[in-house]
């Protein structure tokens, strides 16, 4: 049984590999994050300057360099590709699925972390940051090391290397996005002791040597950015980014206090039926505190991503596949089908509710294809919900519920992800601007997304923001100058000027040529 189920799991991991590296490289770079990991990454090649990113030659403090360092390897080796961009994100990503599957075996036994693994390589939040060049793959695999080298710690206090690797693995986590590496899994620790009634563990957990390691590996970078910027660079990394999202929101990212719940409902479907019941399972301690942690965190702040929940996943999954497991050992077969209905109804009710809302005539086709892939999906939750009745174990639902995410993904990518290039206008009006010394963006934002593909033509790029008409038209009058305008302000513009390339509502302008 056990040899059996260890195939299995290579067998989830190879089907990891597949769906995650899957067409990686075939969308164009999203905006906004993206964008701006590809760029910043894109200039620390080309600057030399591997110390302090910089996006559009301006100093970029938002994120600490790890994946930025990793990007730049990524790039030596594929060139300046999409695919290379989001390369670390799906190595990560099968790495999570491992390290869930470890942390499940360890906790409970091999086949609870078979079903973890499962869940974590098919929950769809997951998926698409595996595919996705952010942060937050990274941070999710470092935050799961360092609780399972805690719990390793735990079991043999007398081992202080797994306190030594946790407190490592808290440093990278610190170089992928800041304090909050070790934040949360030292929050999630704690709670964990309390509600043990061990608090005095913490004595055991090597803290002057650990804490010294930690410091090791992430406190070089920001000493010698603090020394290179002073002041500047505090206010961005410990200010804005620990402190401000929680005052206003960011980039346009704001949402209810209840916003993490819905990313539990829906980014963590089929499973999300089966993780609330876990709740009430009398769930492993460790994994409801990183959990609650995540919730408290960010519930409460103003700037809400669904990426920023993500290192809540494997905890959930955890929580899930051992709840399973335990449905395997026929216990409470009740749980197990209100658990499978769950889904049904959250799909058939966002479905629903899809087709009510009023979309733009030029998103009309691909909520159609959203719509049927989604119907498609809910088809193949209906008959895993079946299976249940005809299968005395549930393997068949569980193997139902996650082809249907994997055929789901599948046609996104291969069905609706071609159509969204239509409505992602920068690399075709980054190659209108090929040759263009002087760049402008008037009345609009700069996507990072167009910063990389002209920088992958030429670098480095300085773009001007310009507000004004006047101004517009002046900085036109020199030669090699283009701007980037939304279509709607084109219109607007009174005086004369050639299109260079229009697309997906954004123009590339330039002065007409001057008649002899």
């Amino acid at each position: 049984m056990l040899k059996k189920l260890n195939w299995a799991f290579v067998i989830v991991l190879v089907i990891s590999a597949v769906i995650y590296f899957f067409q990686l490289g075939a969308s164009s770079i999203w905006d906004q994050d993206e964008g701006q990991m590809a760029a910043a990454s894109f200039e620390m090649v080309k600057s030399g300057d591997y110390l302090t990113p910089h996006l559009n030659s301006a100093v970029y403090f938002h994120k600490p360099p790890l994946y930025a360092w990793l990007t730049t390897i990524a790039f030596r080796i594929f060139g300046f590709t999409e695919f290379a961009v989001r390369f670390w994100a799906a190595i990560f990503g099968i790495l999570g699925v491992y390290l869930t599957y470890a942390f499940a075996k360890t906790l409970f036994n091999e086949r609870a972390g078979l079903l973890s693994a499962i869940i974590i390589a098919t929950s769809p939040l997951y998926i698409v940051l595996s595919k996705m060049g952010l942060v937050d793959m990274v941070l999710c695999f470092f935050v799961t090391m360092a609780l399972l080298f805690f719990y390793k710690g735990y079991q043999a206090p007398a081992e202080k290397k797994w306190f030594y690797l946790m407190w490592l693995a808290m440093g990278m986590a610190t170089m992928t996005k800041g304090p909050l590496g070790i934040l949360v899994p030292l929050a999630s620790i704690i709670i964990y002791l309390a509600i043990d009634k061990k608090f005095s563990f913490l004595k055991e957990l090597a803290i002057v040597k650990g804490l010294l390691l930690y410091l090791l590996v992430a406190s070089p970078w920001f000493i010698i950015e603090t020394i290179r910027h002073g002041s500047y660079f505090l206010k961005i990394i410990f200010g804005q980014f620990l402190f401000t999202i929680y005052m206003s929101p960011l980039q346009q990212h704001p949402g209810p206090v209840y916003y993490y719940i819905i990313v539990a409902l829906v980014g963590f479907l089929p499973w999300s039926g089966f993780f609330f019941v876990s709740l009430f399972k009398k769930p492993h301690a460790l994994l409801l505190s990183l959990f609650l942690v995540m919730l408290a965190l960010f519930s409460t702040a103003s700037t809400k991503v669904p990426g920023y929940f993500l290192p809540a996943f494997p905890a959930m999954a955890i929580m899930t596949g051992s709840c399973l497991d335990k449905i395997f050992s026929k216990e409470d077969k009740l749980s197990f089908y209100s658990a499978v209905i769950f889904p049904i109804l959250i799909l058939a009710t966002t479905i629903y509710m899809n087709m009510r809302i009023p979309v733009p005539p030029q998103y009309t086709q691909a909520v159609i294809y959203l719509q049927i892939l989604l119907l498609i999906t809910l088809a193949g939750f209906f008959l895993s919900f079946l299976f249940s009745f005809f299968k005395p174990q549930p393997n068949w639902t569980i193997a139902g519920f996650a082809i249907s995410i994997v055929i789901l993904f599948i046609g996104i990518i291969v069905w609706l992800m071609p159509y969204a290039e239509d409505h992602k206008p920068t690399p075709t009006l980054a190659l209108a601007l090929r040759g263009k010394m002087h760049i402008a963006f008037y009345r609009t934002w700069l996507p990072p997304s167009l910063v990389f593909y002209l920088n992958r033509q030429s670098y480095p790029t300085v773009s001007l923001d310009i507000q004004d008409e006047k101004e517009l038209r002046k900085f036109l009058s020199q030669k090699g100058s283009a701007a980037y305008v939304p279509e709607d302000e084109v219109k607007k513009l009174k005086f004369a000027y050639v299109a260079l390339k229009t697309k997906a509502q954004y123009v590339i302008i330039t002065s007409p040529p001057i008649s002899h």
